[in-house]
């Protein structure tokens, strides 16, 4: 039996699912061209960092696309019901069709659906028996690209060496200069940059949102270290 496109025609689906593949798209792009490549051109971060962001961010447009066109699990018109099984259906009194029981009918889409969960108008589409597991596919792999966004978005900031910028106009002196204050700078180890974050040396502290953040002491030599 081959797959059936399901296609829902309501609009606020299509906003919904329009803005969601705008915010994919935009870190798609934006996040790679920011952080991604120019870290690791200056030996920051390894290529494989950049395939595994690649890897999510496909995996979690194509459940989205999947998971969006995927029949849920419609009802046929006329479903031959077999009589070992006719009480385990019941008639909907929405579309006066016979549908198995635990089905629902949804307003949006205008039928039955086998097994519905819910509809979700972030895939413009029912949740139901045959793209649940679709469903819980892109929940997971979204849930895994903005993990994996906001930790390279902090250690942009607060982990990683700052990015070079080229000046052509610095003389040879300058550039000597500035390679020998870059060498002497004592490097701040990364329990220092969380502990200076989250305001408190406590490790276990930093995953505590019910306290009160209190600006911790930096070491001289540390202080103008960013």
């Amino acid at each position: 039996m081959g797959r059936r496109i399901h296609f829902v025609v309501d609009p606020q689906g299509w906003c919904c699912m329009g803005l969601i593949i705008f915010v994919w798209l935009y870190n798609t792009i934006f996040i790679p061209k920011v952080i991604l490549f120019p870290h690791y051109e200056e030996g920051h971060i390894s290529v494989v960092a950049i395939f595994c962001y690649y890897f999510c961010s496909l995996f979690c447009i194509a459940s989205l696309l999947r998971a969006s066109a995927a029949d849920p699990g419609k009802l046929p018109e006329n479903p031959k019901i077999p009589i070992t099984e006719q009480e385990y259906w019941e008639l909907c009194n929405k579309c006066n069709m016979m549908r198995p029981k635990r089905s629902h009918h949804c307003s949006r889409c205008g039928h039955c659906v086998r097994r519905m969960d819910h509809h979700c108008p972030w895939i413009n589409n029912c949740v139901g028996e045959d793209n649940h597991w679709l469903f819980l596919q892109l929940c997971f792999y979204t849930q895994i690209l903005s993990s994996y966004t906001l930790i390279l978005d902090f250690c942009h900031y607060y982990y990683f060496l700052p990015l070079k910028k080229e000046n052509w106009d610095t003389t040879s002196i300058e550039k000597m200069s500035n390679c020998c204050e870059d060498i002497s700078r004592p490097q701040k180890p990364w329990q220092q940059t969380f502990s200076e974050v989250f305001g408190t040396r406590w490790k276990i502290l930093w995953f505590i949102p019910f306290r009160q953040r209190q600006p911790l002491r930096v070491p001289y030599h540390f202080a103008n270290h960013i």
